[in-house]
């Protein structure tokens, strides 16, 4: 049996809003981890019930668990994520964590053991997620994950393939996503991670179902599936707004690691509201496409009318 000494050392990111009912289950299992010497950083994103003095207590009965606090402003689930992130120790990996989901024991572990040992290059792993009741019945209807064969940089840039609770990065991976935290509206933390490490370093993918993904009473009924995600999408539409536009933040910040072919689009991207030609350009580009018809229709309704 591995020792202390010799385990990996993962430092679990969570943000927590209102979070009282369910986040002791959680840290459990995330403490429960097979093969891993776990931390874990709550960052608070100003919750208005008594979620922090529950954690407080949690630490107080585990002292054992390593569990480090942040109360901070309300700033939002994906900035306060990242902001967790930012002010996390070192660690050899990191990983996020819902509030309300339960892990599996292996799921580090899994997710680490399918990374390359290189540590200068920016890995991620992420795995798939078994929809439950808050028994943890299995539901009928369960999410489609895309594999990185599936996957093209111009993809990455309009479709989170990684939810946050399934995503495990290396250190490498961690100094790249906190270099800065672009100011777009509407950006989840994961879409930013997985673009970042797609396009500069190496994602990896664990076909197993590794954590618990609860569909609570209070939930939308049907989250997560086909029809709400439609949903959501027309709503964000209607509302002229396509998808987050992270093109200028990879520009300026990131221009040393990109490939001349991809910054030549990025300028594209950054640029078609004010240049017809790159406009155009983008909305009869045939590999500049989400998944589905709906979802590429309104991503090219929103280059049409500069909603993107």
């Amino acid at each position: 049996m591995e020792t202390d000494k010799n385990m990996k050392t993962v430092i679990v990111v969570i943000s927590t809003y209102n979070g009282a009912l369910h986040i002791e289950r959680q840290l459990d299992s995330i403490f429960e981890q097979n093969g891993v010497d776990v931390r874990v950083v709550v960052r608070d994103d100003c919750s208005k019930d008594n979620t922090v003095d529950i954690i407080q207590k949690y630490v107080e009965n585990h002292p054992q668990n390593r569990i480090k606090i942040i109360k901070g402003k309300n700033v939002g689930f994906a900035k306060s994520f990242w902001l967790g992130l930012s002010m996390c120790e070192d660690a050899e990996y990191y990983a996020f964590a819902d509030q309300d989901d339960i892990w599996k024991p292996n799921k580090l572990i899994c997710c680490i053991n399918a990374m390359q040992k290189e540590e200068k290059v920016p890995q991620l792993t992420y795995c798939r997620m078994q929809r439950s009741d808050i028994k943890l019945n299995r539901l009928e209807e369960q999410i489609e994950v895309l594999k990185p064969e599936q996957l093209t940089k111009k993809l990455t840039l309009i479709k989170t393939y990684n939810y946050g609770a399934a995503t495990v990065i290396n250190k490498s991976a961690k100094e790249l996503v906190c270099r800065i935290w672009p100011e777009v509206d509407d950006l989840p933390h994961d879409m930013w991670v997985g673009t970042l490490c797609y396009w500069f370093g190496k994602v990896y993918y664990v076909d197993e179902e590794l954590y618990y993904w609860i569909r609570y009473d209070t939930s939308v009924t049907g989250e997560g599936t086909k029809k709400t995600a439609i949903q959501y999408r027309l709503k964000k539409t209607l509302k002229k707004k396509s998808y987050p536009n992270i093109s200028r933040a990879l520009l300026e910040n990131y221009s040393e690691l990109l490939e001349e072919k991809d910054r030549a689009f990025l300028k594209k991207v950054s640029n078609y509201k004010a240049d017809w030609k790159d406009k155009i350009l983008l909305l009869f580009d045939p590999t500049f496409k989400r998944v589905t018809l709906i979802g590429t229709l309104a991503l090219k309704l929103g280059i049409l009318l500069n909603w993107y």
